[in-house]
């Protein structure tokens, strides 16, 4: 499709020639942005350093999301195996019965059990609250990644700045947590 043609096209819906909105696919260093939202919109200096900041606050205050997930999840206490999910497990695992007596002098018996595997359940309200902290984390994740992908430059660097200081501040002790991508 050439120029002529997105003109000619844009002149038909309303008649009159709409701006085309192009967004920007290199970095740029501006203190003119659009933040996320049409109503974010940064025209000064003074603007730019205001949503700097509060980006920042906010990749520091993710990095400490991910710490109280981690907190949160080593700390809960968790219960022994429900005796119907073991008793699955144990079923699935053991090995199949023969009827067939033992030789003489073997000792081996087939056991059943759950080949060392352990089935916890967590407390519904820690589960609920784990639950909540996950969509948070997630919300807060794409709202950090969408900043970045302004391409400009200022916003970039606070996005990354504050991620470096929440992990600076908040992974100095950590959790033997599995979850190691978020």
């Amino acid at each position: 499709m050439n120029t002529d043609t997105m003109n000619h096209d844009m002149k038909m819906h309303g008649g009159n020639e709409m701006e085309m909105m192009m967004m920007q696919m290199t970095f740029y260093v501006s203190a003119k942005v659009t933040c996320l939202f049409d109503f974010w919109d940064v025209k000064t200096d003074a603007g730019m350093a205001g949503t700097c900041a509060c980006w920042f606050v906010l990749a520091i205050f993710y990095q400490g999301l991910k710490f109280t997930r981690g907190y949160v999840q080593k700390s809960c206490e968790c219960s022994e195996p429900s005796s119907l999910i073991a008793k699955v497990l144990a079923e699935r695992r053991s090995p199949p019965q023969y009827n067939a007596l033992p030789e003489e002098g073997n000792t081996h018996h087939p056991q059943g059990g759950t080949g060392g595997l352990r089935v916890k359940t967590i407390n519904w309200k820690l589960h609920l609250t784990q639950t909540v902290l996950q969509m948070v984390q997630t919300a807060m994740s794409y709202f950090l990644m969408l900043v970045v992908m302004t391409y400009n430059v200022w916003l970039c660097l606070a996005v990354l700045f504050g991620d470096a200081v929440g992990y600076l501040i908040f992974h100095r002790y950590t959790f033997d947590n599995s979850d190691h991508c978020n």
